[in-house]
């Protein structure tokens, strides 16, 4: 059985990545997207971003410390970089936008265009984009065991699920709370990052300069 602390690992993990995800956001700009679509449309998108969602977070999880090491990268300068990236991402949710970290304007109308959207920009970067990442790579580094990595990888499951279910019911879900209550959902997961991103940066300040006080 998991301890209270790996359980408080994986509870933070798995909200902090949610967070990230915000599967909520990614409802409206489906729909922007693809304004009027067919139920078996709506299906076969959410199954295909949730799919891209879960292989680019399980292959970030598995060699993401790897692509480090490979570009020479310390993890605490990571953390400060990802740190950054997140709390940039959680300023724009917190006004009630879109980072340009997840998509750019001319990639949302490109994408308008095209049939299959849910590759991209839809599971990544929108859903699974730098931040989420980033994000998966710090907790990774931070898991000293194989229960607490157990719990990363289930947190990424958890995660995949509900941006299917998010997506397969965004219909439902914008006829319940309102393109507000997106909103308002998006603003309090950005309240939630700030915190986690500001927390992100300074473990890696502090494992920068082990002397600072």
């Amino acid at each position: 059985m998991p301890t209270v602390q790996e359980l408080g690992f994986g509870l933070s993990f798995f909200v902090t990545l949610f967070s990230v995800l915000n599967p909520p956001h990614a409802v409206p700009l489906y729909l922007a997207m693809v304004p009027s679509p067919m139920p078996e449309t709506t299906r076969r998108v959410a199954r295909t971003a949730a799919l891209t969602v879960l292989i680019a977070l399980s292959l970030t999880l598995m060699i993401g410390d790897d692509l480090l090491d490979f570009f020479g990268i310390t993890v605490p300068a990571f953390q400060v970089g990802g740190g950054l990236l997140i709390l940039l991402m959680a300023l724009s949710m917190l006004q009630g936008q879109t980072s340009p970290a997840k998509s750019t304007p001319a990639e949302t109308e490109e994408a308008a265009q095209w049939r299959e959207i849910a590759v991209v920009p839809l599971g990544t970067p929108i859903l699974a984009g730098a931040g989420s990442m980033s994000t998966v790579i710090v907790f990774e580094h931070d898991a000293t065991n194989w229960a607490q990595w157990s719990m990363l990888a289930l947190g990424i499951v958890l995660n995949v699920v509900l941006c299917w279910v998010f997506l397969r019911y965004s219909d439902a879900m914008i006829r319940t709370l309102g393109r507000t209550g997106v909103n308002v959902i998006g603003r309090l997961m950005g309240m939630i990052l700030v915190a986690m991103a500001i927390q992100f940066m300074s473990d890696g300040i502090h494992g920068l300069f082990p002397g600072a006080p």
